[in-house]
């Protein structure tokens, strides 16, 4: 595919000021989960390699209650993803220099709306000042989210459709979380913003692989146990099928160097090649395994899990603006980006760094 010279012009990031530690949840209760997981039946024996990774790693991390999280992020009591989002979003026009009269597309992904069955990015481009012809959607990819809004909009202005486009990510799950689960510190809430357009000759996206597998599409969902979202209860974060959701991590390897090869091989490049890498960071493991097992010898790359815990599609931005302000992100930089979301999609992006 003839590439277009689209890429990143500037990062927004919120991180809410409330820190919620491990020492929020009670010590029985901790206690509980650890003897949870200690009747947890043993994992299948590995068919491939990456899944001899996936089993090492989650097997290191089997007696921690708290999977590596130490602190996250919590929102204020009143607040809405929308606020944050927009504290995002601004920071990112900001740091782009990009008047917001030229920004032509619109794409959210927020988590955790706060209405269904509305165009939820309307209010924050309500609340931007965005032009009236800017086109303005929500992107539903999960984690995968970002990989797939910056795909959508490198072809949105490589058509003509957009100047510039400004990519928005939310994480406000914690108001979902019952805090008896195992499953609720391992979550954190926070926003980004990316803004994206033309940059200068072999920079931007150079390669692209995105892929789907419905096969296990219940492993993370947001409703009532055992039931849909507008059935009698509490609507909360949970693994509608724990066995789907298990086979899902131990292809998540596999599944990741299949793509980022495809996209690496698109843009006429090896694993070599790579200076830095950024995953979404749904366990302390992930990001060592997938660069391990994705052949990233020589790429840099940053941990973020343990102090925001799993923050969804805003952990590539994150890790990109981290990235940066470490030093560890340069111009010219190669940087490899995947993202996999449940449903399941699955995608890899590589791209040269800088305008």
């Amino acid at each position: 595919m003839q590439r277009s010279n689209v890429g990143i012009l500037g990062i927004g990031v919120h991180l809410p000021e409330h820190l919620r530690t491990n020492g929020w949840w009670p010590p029985a209760v901790v206690a509980a989960w650890q003897e949870q997981r200690a009747r947890t039946p043993a994992p299948p024996s590995p068919r491939t390699e990456g899944m001899a990774r996936v089993l090492a790693a989650m097997a290191q991390t089997r007696d921690d209650p708290f999977q590596g999280a130490v602190e996250r992020r919590v929102m204020a009591e009143g607040a809405v993803a929308c606020d944050m989002e927009q504290l995002a979003a601004e920071e990112a026009l900001s740091r782009a220099g990009v008047d917001r009269s030229s920004i032509d597309l619109l794409l959210c992904h927020t988590t955790v709306p706060e209405q269904l069955l509305t165009n939820t990015a309307c209010e924050l481009h309500h609340r931007l000042g965005l032009p009236t012809d800017c086109f303005t959607m929500v992107t539903e990819g999960a984690a995968a989210s970002f990989v797939m809004q910056f795909m959508i909009a490198e072809q949105m202005i490589a058509g003509g459709r957009a100047r510039n486009a400004l990519l928005v990510q939310s994480c406000s799950v914690t108001r979902l979380l019952d805090p008896s689960d195992p499953l609720s510190p391992l979550f954190g809430d926070a926003a980004s913003a990316v803004v994206v357009g033309p940059v200068a000759e072999g920079r931007g996206i150079l390669g692209a692989r995105q892929c789907t597998d419905g096969r296990a599409s219940r492993t993370l969902v947001a409703s009532v146990r055992g039931g849909r979202w507008y059935d009698e209860g509490r609507v909360i974060l949970h693994s509608a099928d724990p066995m789907g959701a298990r086979d899902v991590f131990l292809l998540a390897a596999d599944r990741g160097k299949e793509v980022s090869d495809a996209a690496l091989r698109e843009a006429r490049m090896s694993p070599s090649d790579v200076d830095f890498f950024v995953v979404h960071t749904g366990t302390p493991w992930f990001r060592q395994v997938m660069q391990e097992h994705f052949g990233l010898t020589s790429a840099r790359s940053i941990e973020s899990f343990s102090s925001t815990a799993y923050v969804f599609s805003v952990s590539i931005p994150l890790g990109l603006s981290l990235g940066e302000r470490e030093g560890l992100l340069r111009s010219d930089d190669v940087v490899l980006l995947h993202g996999g979301g449940t449903g399941v999609t699955y995608g890899s992006l590589v791209l040269r760094w800088g305008r």
